[in-house]
């Protein structure tokens, strides 16, 4: 326990006089007496910018918050977050200054629930598939599926970048109302936009370890919504704006690379439209059959996983193959995000039961409630 309080231990920044000891108690000879040679020491000391000087500078001598940090490097850290959170915030207010009203519609399927249907058969097919087929992931698949991540990160919206932009909007503000179509299952949010968005819908008060880690989170969603909002976005008059939370992202997403026969396939749960991906096949022109799986893995009941990642690589692996433009036989490996829900394991023993002389594994990132 000893270790793991040390190792946890925090210092507290909140003045020239506090950074000086810091300095002095890890060795750094720097004299903040004279503030010349004190920035030239500090600029070349932790390598950092003219700028970011300044703002560390400006923020111990004018600012009564005490920043809560492990070292003097974190606490840098923690001053260049703060710059990019506020400009990214800014340019993010920028963007939607054009807007005086928003309504933000999300599909609710949990909020009817379905019932359960009898799957014993399945349960016991799907344990005997797992049992030899499943693995953890090897650094190549960690590496095409991060690559993978990262050009969707560059293009898309993630459901939690519009939950941040709600969180913006809707903090403090009395003008924001609610409504659900039971008929198609929608919740649509009808929010007046405020003229001016200050920092107080971060959860935390700032100095806090908190306060660091929620800005943090939010700089890359900010990221991608000024970058890419204008996708998911419809004028549907004058000022008035509407967003699908729906079509983007969803925060749990599963992404899939497979590799067989010197060709990679690769898709993500729920998404048909990302570049050079495995898309839908409907219900009734595929192959294999797909089951309900609910958000906690419960295989009967939810909605029936037929967008999956590994179900959409296996339905295009297939009709390649009886269109002759693929082998039936060979190394097949799966590489996925998530571990494979129930029914994608049913679809993958449906496969292999298919197609004999295809050695098919699945190597995967994350279980079930793995963060």
């Amino acid at each position: 326990m000893q270790i793991k309080d040390k190792k946890n231990k925090k210092i507290k920044i909140s003045n020239i006089d506090d950074l000086n000891k810091e300095l002095k108690l890890k060795g750094y000879n720097l004299e903040i007496s004279d503030y010349d040679k004190f920035k030239e020491g500090f600029i070349k000391t932790f390598n950092i910018s003219n700028e970011l000087f300044n703002k560390i500078y400006k923020t111990i001598n004018e600012e009564s918050i005490s920043y809560k940090v492990s070292d003097i490097n974190d606490f840098i850290r923690y001053i260049k977050n703060i710059t990019i959170f506020e400009y990214e915030h800014k340019k993010l207010c920028e963007k939607i200054s054009k807007m005086k009203r928003l309504h933000i519609d999300r599909v609710e399927y949990d909020r009817i629930p379905s019932t359960q249907d009898d799957v014993e058969h399945i349960l016991k097919v799907i344990e005997e598939t797992k049992k030899f087929i499943s693995k953890k992931i090897n650094d190549e698949g960690k590496r095409k599926l991060e690559f993978l991540e990262e050009e969707i990160n560059k293009d898309y919206v993630y459901a939690k970048d519009i939950e941040l932009l709600k969180r913006m909007l809707i903090f403090n503000n009395e003008n924001v109302n609610e409504e659900y179509d039971e008929n198609n299952q929608i919740k649509t949010l009808f929010i007046e936009v405020p003229e001016e968005i200050g920092f107080a819908y971060v959860k935390a008060e700032k100095g806090t370890v908190e306060y660091h880690q929620h800005i943090k989170s939010y700089i890359p969603r900010m990221k991608r919504l000024i970058k890419n909002l204008d996708k998911y976005i419809i004028e549907e008059e004058k000022g008035t704006f509407k967003i699908n939370q729906s079509i983007a992202i969803q925060d749990s997403v599963n992404m899939a690379v497979a590799l067989f026969n010197d060709m990679e396939f690769r898709a993500v749960s729920g998404k048909n439209d990302i570049e050079n991906s495995c898309t839908l096949i409907p219900l009734g022109q595929d192959y294999f059959k797909s089951c309900k799986v609910n958000k906690l893995g419960k295989l009967g009941i939810g909605y029936n996983r037929v967008n999956d990642s590994e179900k959409k690589i296996i339905e295009e692996i297939h009709k390649l193959i009886t269109k002759g433009k693929l082998k039936a036989e060979g190394d097949f490996t799966l590489y996925s995000k998530w571990e494979p829900c129930p029914s994608c394991y049913y679809v993958i023993s449906q496969f292999i039961e298919k197609y004999p002389k295809i050695n098919l594994k699945v190597m995967y990132y994350k279980e079930y409630g793995e963060k």
